[in-house]
């Protein structure tokens, strides 16, 4: 009993410290919205992040290019799976659950992946892995666009 004890508090510490106690939560209207974008596109690209990860730091502004780039283009959605703590990944899986990626975001583990999924069939075509060449992304991007 004492161990549990011991592991509780160890654990309620490091959420304190970590700063995840203080985190803001997807509310269910945001995961609505998400979940209407997701069944009205035809790519999801799902960044698997972690904030300790150093690929991850070099994905990040990539990411954010290519949000700019496609921001007024609804057949692309970007989502994201942070890894960070078990709040960020609980809150990631639910998104996941509504919008039916569950059985893809319980299968990553590692985090500087990107994948490219069918928004469709729910099936991931692409993958990239710490990759920091903005054309690439968009290669791909524009080759499942295009795609019939």
């Amino acid at each position: 009993m004492r161990k549990i004890i011991l592991i509780f508090f160890s654990f309620l510490l490091t959420v304190t410290l970590s700063g995840c106690s203080s985190m803001k939560r997807t509310s269910p209207e945001e995961i609505e919205k998400i979940t209407k974008k997701v069944n009205n596109s035809k790519l999801i690209l799902l960044d698997i992040y972690h904030d300790r990860c150093e690929s991850c730091k070099y994905i990040d502004p990539v990411i954010e290019k290519l949000k700019v780039k496609y921001s007024d283009n609804p057949a692309i959605v970007f989502l994201r799976y942070d890894i960070s703590n078990p709040f960020t990944i609980f809150d990631s899986r639910k998104i996941a659950k509504q919008v039916g990626l569950e059985n893809i975001y319980r299968a990553q583990r590692f985090s500087g992946i990107v994948l490219f999924i069918d928004a469709k069939n729910k099936q991931t075509s692409d993958t990239l892995i710490s990759e920091y060449n903005l054309d690439k992304y968009i290669e791909i991007i524009e080759k499942r666009l295009n795609a019939t």
